[in-house]
């Protein structure tokens, strides 16, 4: 009877079994996301592997390749943009790492088993370092871009302050992610608070001292925090949409909105981080495409750039395909049992992701238009990229393998076309 009471009351004791048990639970995270997501992660190293080597045969050094593969962050560092220009490139870079998280969240969280875990004597801090753990693993593509930006500008020879800012950078993402894995709403307001100070420190005598600040803050906050639990939303049945969306939704489907309310809610709502992340890459592409259209003073000749550019948002939004394809697997034990034809989904998934993709096609064709370019040619262009989107759907749904590897080379591609600066 003494033994067992010794040992409760024994905090070094205490603190060597819960280390224990929390490696455990580390491993057996890590063992879920490599089983759950290893595949997908390793087509998202095909893609990156394949960007590098398109730009290696550009024919330029290895270190312009790298500069280029950067170019995003190196977009941070670059003269003759303000405050106000620095703090909204900043913030669209950490929501897009946040996209990333978010589009991982279950298999980053451990999915079912954590019901069990959560009821084990682990702390809010030993929670936090094993979530960060599997989150590092999941980030290994963000952070080869990273370290290619600080190997170029170590490379170049510029200041130590401008290569913790980058360190800065990656901290804030990490938080980010975190505050989306862990549903923490406040924290962004930490985050929009390190980026207003390394934006507004730019260029300025005090970025030394600021980025130490940020940096210090971001890591204590990583390594120590947080300091009370986080709030674990419970599961919640996604009911059909409601008010005004299900009746303009009415009035434009008619009687076949029931069965196009399924793909947008799969999208909008249990796809929503990932639906995020490609509506950004696809603003991405399409301001890349205005650059370089205001870059050759608004000359027709630049319509090349506007088809490549349509061709490129039709190849990033196609992997929506793959996701309403599981969407619809998953609920195939309901929709079974409904006297419904074996393809019923197919038309109105084409709808759905058609209807997501025309703003982005015809904003670029109004761009088009706006450079001189006749307006049926621009219209005619727009056409021939969505029947290309529609086309696209073979390939994402029945190859995983070439969906991944283009619904990653897309947006990537057509950050590489035109430098932030």
């Amino acid at each position: 009877m003494v033994f067992p009471s010794s040992i409760g009351h024994n905090r070094s004791t205490n603190f060597r079994v819960t280390a224990i048990i929390a490696a455990r639970l580390l491993r057996l995270r890590l063992r879920w996301y490599a089983i759950s997501t290893a595949r997908l992660l390793l087509r998202r190293w095909q893609a990156l592997a394949l960007i590098v080597g398109v730009a290696s045969a550009a024919g330029t050094t290895p270190m312009d390749n790298m500069a280029m593969f950067a170019r995003p962050l190196l977009g941070l560092l670059a003269p003759g943009h303000g405050i106000a220009w620095r703090f909204a490139y900043l913030m669209v870079l950490l929501l897009a790492c946040a996209a990333w998280a978010g589009m991982q969240r279950r298999q980053i969280e451990g999915g079912a088993f954590m019901a069990y875990a959560a009821s084990l004597p682990f702390s809010p801090r030993q929670r936090r370092r094993v979530d960060l753990a599997v989150l590092v693993l999941a980030d290994t593509p963000l952070l080869v871009v990273a370290g290619a930006a600080l190997i170029v500008v170590a490379a170049h020879g510029a200041a130590a302050a401008r290569q913790l800012l980058l360190i800065d950078v990656v901290l804030l993402a990490l938080v980010a992610q975190l505050a989306v894995l862990e549903r923490r709403l406040g924290a962004w307001a930490g985050v929009a608070a390190g980026a207003l100070v390394l934006a507004a420190s730019q260029g300025r005598p005090l970025l030394p001292l600021a980025a130490l600040l940020v940096g210090a803050v971001t890591a204590f906050t990583l390594v120590f925090g947080p300091w009370r639990r986080p709030r674990r939303r419970l599961p919640t049945m996604h009911i059909p949409m409601l008010g005004w969306p299900a009746s303009l939704l009415r009035m434009l489907a008619g009687r076949h909105a029931p069965a196009l309310q399924v793909p947008l809610t799969i999208l909008v709502r249990e796809r929503r981080d990932e639906t995020l992340a490609k509506a950004l890459a696809a603003a991405a592409i399409a301001g890349a495409a205005l650059g370089l259209v205001l870059l050759f003073d608004g000359d027709s000749r630049s319509f090349a750039t506007v088809l490549i550019a349509q061709a490129l948002v039709a190849l990033t939004l196609g992997g929506m395909f793959r996701g309403l394809q599981m969407g619809h697997r998953a609920g195939i034990g309901f929709t079974g049992a409904l006297p419904l034809a074996r393809h019923w989904h197919r038309r109105f998934d084409l709808a759905a992701v058609l209807a997501f993709a025309l703003p982005f096609l015809g904003a670029l064709a109004a761009l088009a238009m706006a450079a001189g370019v006749p307006a049926l040619r621009a219209l005619v262009g727009a056409a021939s990229y969505a029947v290309l989107l529609c086309a696209l759907r073979a390939p994402a749904v029945f190859s995983e393998r070439h969906a991944v590897v283009l619904a990653t080379c897309s947006p990537a591609a057509g950050a590489q076309r035109r430098s932030p600066a």
